[in-house]
């Protein structure tokens, strides 16, 4: 593996480690956050043994790069249950007053543990650290119940062989929880079928956590059924009443929000989203996404288009992630569908990409549909045949920042096509410094060697912005 070898070299200096981050944080990101424990596990030793922990602790931390590299490292060291490199890089973040995410705060709990009552004991604490960072500072479940499992699977680890009984106790804990609703995150089948494994250590439980939380967490590879060519939503009720008038985004809204107040169990639907994470698989997930969880995109949206010139035109709109299209439908309202060329819609869930194309169907003649995930996209997905004059416009509406997909990969692709004038719209919400960087990553790459222009960056903190909500917004534009 070349990145692994060139990395392995890198950790030997200080100054090449501060280089190798610098260019290649990209690559790090995704090898940390995509391996599954399987190929992650291969490289124990080298993670353990890393010849260079003082080169680590000597890197210049006023750089937000280095300091997402630490909170991978962090991570990683949960992962691979190394209360040693966990210790080590935590002393690190502290001695540098760096930020410590509640997500760290809760791992700390488990990874210093000693002895099966320390773990016990830490169990309440842990919980709340847990349900806080999921309402406060996380999008999504996974980040918290990733900690909560390997919780879980640390103390498979330590007490399956000898000490059966305080490990029974420890599930007896998550099982109650979990039957109880004591938390909120905690609603996700994920939870009962780690309690539902066996802890006879003859049956190896540890790994067959570990074996789920790749699951979880879509590490490795995933074969999903993707549907190619063009996909609408049709011979249904609601693509009946889209098609009978022309709505723009807030009227659509309206309608969902109709649709959702003749819904019954919606609170067990909305946890279904993830908090709008999760791939959206049925009717009632899409009406309630969006009549829930719509203002709050549409807010940033708002705002992150008034950092575009006004006169576009000869647009060709790609939305990235595009969920059921508001970021198409209010780009559209904005910027009128006179001046639209065509719009790629990209997408893995079926469900949401029917519904996208639908809503901008009276939008532009030409609409494509693509249903993969990022990772399958190959050049010929994005690749149009333009006029002299015409634009590009990529939106990415709360996706780059999550760490689904191969970071690097996607800026590849995505250089490797570009063309001509070119626009790129960010918005993702405001969670930690490690997230925002892959943001900063992303237009600091795409902008390389290339003419390019910051046309807006706007950052608000929750509780600093509309409704207590957080944005962070990047609008740039690059030209060949």
């Amino acid at each position: 593996m070349a990145f692994l070898d060139d990395y392995k070299n890198a950790l030997l200096s200080e100054i090449q480690l501060e280089i190798f981050i610098d260019e290649r944080l990209d690559e790090l990101y995704d090898y940390y956050s995509l391996s599954n424990y399987e190929a992650i596990i291969e490289d124990k030793l080298f993670f353990r043994n890393l010849p260079t922990y003082p080169k680590i602790s000597e890197l210049d931390f006023t750089h937000t790069k280095n300091e997402t590299f630490l909170n991978l490292l962090l991570a990683t060291s949960v992962r691979l249950n190394e209360p040693f490199g966990f210790g080590y890089f935590l002393d690190i973040l502290e001695r540098k007053n760096l930020e410590k995410s509640k997500i760290i705060e809760a791992s700390t709990i488990f990874m210093n543990c000693r002895n099966a009552t320390e773990l016990i004991d830490g169990y309440g604490p842990l919980l709340d650290l847990l349900e806080d960072s999921f309402l406060t500072q996380s999008d999504g479940q996974k980040e918290t119940l990733n900690v909560l499992l390997n919780y879980y699977a640390t103390a498979v680890g330590h007490f399956a062989e000898f000490n059966g009984g305080r490990l029974a106790e420890i599930r007896d804990l998550l099982v109650e929880s979990y039957g109880n609703s004591t938390k909120t995150f905690l609603q996700n089948s994920i939870l009962e079928e780690a309690l539902g494994l066996s802890i006879n250590f003859e049956d190896n439980p540890y790994n067959e956590i570990q074996q789920l939380i790749d699951t979880y967490l879509e590490r490795g590879i995933i074969t999903a059924p993707f549907i190619p060519g063009y996909i609408i939503e049709s011979d249904t009720a609601y693509a009946e009443l889209i098609s009978a008038n022309y709505y723009d985004m807030s009227e659509i809204w309206g309608l969902n929000r109709e649709l959702y107040n003749n819904l019954l169990n919606t609170d067990s639907i909305f946890r279904s989203l993830g908090r709008g994470t999760a791939v959206l698989t049925t009717e009632d997930q899409l009406v309630v996404y969006m009549s829930q969880l719509g203002k709050m995109h549409f807010a940033k949206l708002k705002d992150a288009f008034d950092g575009l010139p006004e006169n576009l035109e000869n647009i060709h709109l790609f939305d990235w992630g595009c969920g059921q299209a508001p970021a198409s439908k209010m780009f559209i309202d904005r910027f009128s569908s006179e001046n639209i060329k065509s719009v790629t819609l990209i997408e893995p869930s079926l469900a949401a990409l029917k519904r996208a194309a639908l809503h901008v169907s009276k939008d532009t003649q030409i609409i494509r549909t693509i249903n993969k995930d990022f990772d399958s996209l190959i050049d010929e997905d994005i690749v149009l045949a333009k006029n002299v004059g015409d634009i590009t416009v990529h939106i990415f509406s709360n996706v780059i920042d999550m760490d689904f997909f191969q970071l690097h990969s996607l800026i590849n692709l995505l250089k490797r096509n570009s063309s001509r004038l070119t626009y790129y719209v960010l918005v993702s919400p405001l969670i930690s410094i490690t997230k925002t960087q892959r943001l900063e990553t992303f237009v600091e790459e795409i902008s390389s060697n290339v003419n390019n222009e910051l046309l807006l960056f706007d950052d608000k903190a929750s509780g600093t912005w509309n409704r207590g909500w957080s944005k962070v917004i990047r609008v740039f534009k690059t030209e060949l």
